[in-house]
């Protein structure tokens, strides 16, 4: 009598699996495997924190396990071959997707955020997927797994009013650069304050302004110091969960391209209540007579943003050229 037999594919793909449950046990991590559906995603893991709360900050995983992965040894990196169904699921995917190679033999498993390679613009053209030696998961930390998750390096204020004194306190040490994030967050309000824009205008024109309201002597200063400041306001949003903002896409335009991020985020409940918070605080202080009555100028308050037209402006004419040449084609 022959019963049915197990496959060395289905051995190995469990050994992957496990590997991954065992590193989410051992890391106090939260692991859910797709039961049924899996098209792509293996299953998806949740983020707890040093005081091992649960904060729904999730990504996506997919496991490869057996020797096959690995026969494209890039030399300080793996090299991983997705079909193209595979890349347009994974970039196209909600969640950061986590895509883990697992060596049954060694039990040493390797990872990349596969959709963040597949967006990154250094990455275009490219077949594979590049798994760095380096991300040996068993040694990697939570945290880093979850960066593109926005899971970030600063801890969460659960008291708003103490959110709006981190605003007001954190600040540039340097003279040639005075901001604080209270700037960037009060000067970014727009859409009748339900979205913050951020951008490098808004940075520039609030150290320029604070310059002149000291008459400082010097002008704008710009390091690596001070980009690192001003990007950590992004980390702020983040961490303190102000705003709507895609962490991943900031980290194409910080790591990848070198350069802050700009974007538009819708503010989340506690980012409108914090306003609120700003209005009550503005509005104490003009009853107790610190701040002078301007009428409807409020600290916080919405502020209007615009492509410049002279940016673009000279395009126009090409663009309806091109939109008649293509539409002559199409007729014919």
């Amino acid at each position: 009598m022959e019963l049915p037999k197990v496959g060395l594919t289905y051995t190995q793909e469990r050994l992957g699996i496990s590997a991954v449950q065992a590193y989410a046990a051992s890391a106090g991590q939260i692991w859910r495997e797709t039961d049924t559906g899996d098209v792509g995603i293996d299953g998806q893991l949740e983020f707890v924190n040093e005081s091992s709360f649960a904060t729904g900050r999730t990504i996506a995983v997919q496991v490869k396990s057996g020797p096959s992965f690995f026969k494209h040894d890039a030399g300080d990196a793996f090299r991983f071959y997705p079909e193209e169904k595979h890349r347009h699921y994974w970039e196209g995917f909600p969640l950061p997707v986590l895509l883990i190679i697992h060596d049954p033999l060694s039990g040493r498993s390797y990872w990349t955020d596969a959709r963040q390679d597949l967006r990154s613009p250094s990455k275009d053209g490219d077949a594979y997927i590049s798994i760095p030696k380096a991300n040996l998961l068993q040694e990697t930390p939570p945290r880093l797994l979850f960066e593109n998750a926005g899971v970030t390096d600063q801890s969460f204020i659960a008291d708003l009013a103490e959110v709006m004194q981190a605003l007001l306190a954190t600040r540039s040490a340097e003279q040639s650069f005075p901001l604080s994030y209270f700037d960037l967050y009060v000067q970014g309000l727009t859409s009748i304050c339900r979205s913050i824009y951020y951008g490098m205008d808004v940075v520039v024109n609030a150290v320029e302004f604070n310059l002149a309201a000291v008459k400082a002597e010097c002008g704008i200063g710009m390091g690596e110091k001070e980009q690192d400041f001003i990007f950590g306001f992004v980390k702020f949003l983040v961490a303190q969960n102000l705003a709507q903002v895609d962490y991943a896409d900031c980290m194409i335009d910080w790591i990848d391209r070198q350069m802050q991020p700009t974007f538009v985020a819708p503010l989340t409940f506690r980012g409108r209540e914090l306003v609120a918070l700003i209005h009550r605080e503005e509005q104490r202080l003009i009853e107790s007579g610190a701040l002078a009555d301007d009428g409807g100028l409020h600290v916080a308050q919405e502020g209007f943003f615009e492509m410049l037209p002279n940016s673009y402006y000279r395009r126009l004419p090409r663009i309806r050229q091109f939109q008649e040449i293509m539409g002559e084609r199409t007729k014919k």
